[in-house]
């Protein structure tokens, strides 16, 4: 069975509108999103995923906020959403064509950033369960390289297949993700840049595989303008 993947930073749809970015994304099969809003103070109102989904057909979807508002802070004060229902959320999303099973968030290491977190759920396709983990690492280097040892070790506790998608705003030499080079593949063999969407530098958003998958078409940047970051996608056969 073959389908395709995106991730996609999707930068709160402040750079478009939640229609754009629903157009965008139903062009896959299974999506991973980072900077999603539920009821956040920037970008669309409401509950982004939500919306994203129904607009855009990929009915199931899991959403899982890493950062939260202090509550009474004005102007808002961001703070580490206790739990992933935690509103307002800002934190990242799967949405998926097939069936979603069982899910979890897990909060990422925090040295001097603002929180970050991992959503791993299982897709259920025609062709067996597949675990997929939608993450977003921090730009800063002290946090980035505790988050990238924490994902290998959440991933090797995951069951296969698997797939590691999101803004990990790194390229493959970085350090942070040495340990996830090793253990899973890169669906692109020279990742072309994703990132900045209106002259692109540096290719930071990333779609790994576990070797049970097939990359039948490379992971590539999409040129289609709806936020700062150009969603990546890939065609995997299972």
């Amino acid at each position: 069975m073959e389908f395709s993947v995106m991730t996609y930073n999707i930068h709160l749809g402040l750079d478009s509108d939640l229609e754009t970015l629903a157009g965008i994304i139903g062009e896959a099969d299974v999506v991973a999103l980072q900077e999603v809003g539920n009821d956040w103070f920037e970008g669309a109102e409401g509950h982004q995923a939500q919306q994203l989904a129904k607009l855009s057909g990929l009915n199931h979807y899991r959403f899982a906020a890493a950062r939260t508002v202090v509550p009474g802070s004005d102007p808002p004060e961001a703070r580490s959403a206790p739990t992933a229902e935690d509103r307002p959320g800002w934190g990242v999303a799967l949405l998926s064509r097939f069936p979603l099973g069982p899910w979890t968030r897990h909060r990422l290491p925090k040295r001097q950033d603002l929180q970050r977190c991992i959503l791993s759920g299982t897709v259920v396709t025609p062709s067996g369960p597949v675990t997929v983990m939608v993450t977003h690492l921090s730009p800063c280097d002290a946090d980035r390289m505790a988050q990238g040892g924490a994902v290998v070790r959440h991933a090797q506790t995951q069951a296969s297949p698997l797939m590691v998608l999101g803004d990990l705003n790194a390229e493959r030499e970085d350090p942070a993700l040495e340990g996830l080079e090793r253990f899973l593949v890169n669906a692109s063999q020279d990742p072309m840049p994703s990132y900045p969407s209106a002259a692109p530098e540096r290719a930071v958003d990333h779609i790994y595989v576990s070797s049970e998958m097939t990359v039948v078409g490379e992971a590539m940047p999409v040129p289609i303008m709806g936020s700062d970051h150009l969603p990546v996608m890939a065609r995997l056969s299972l």
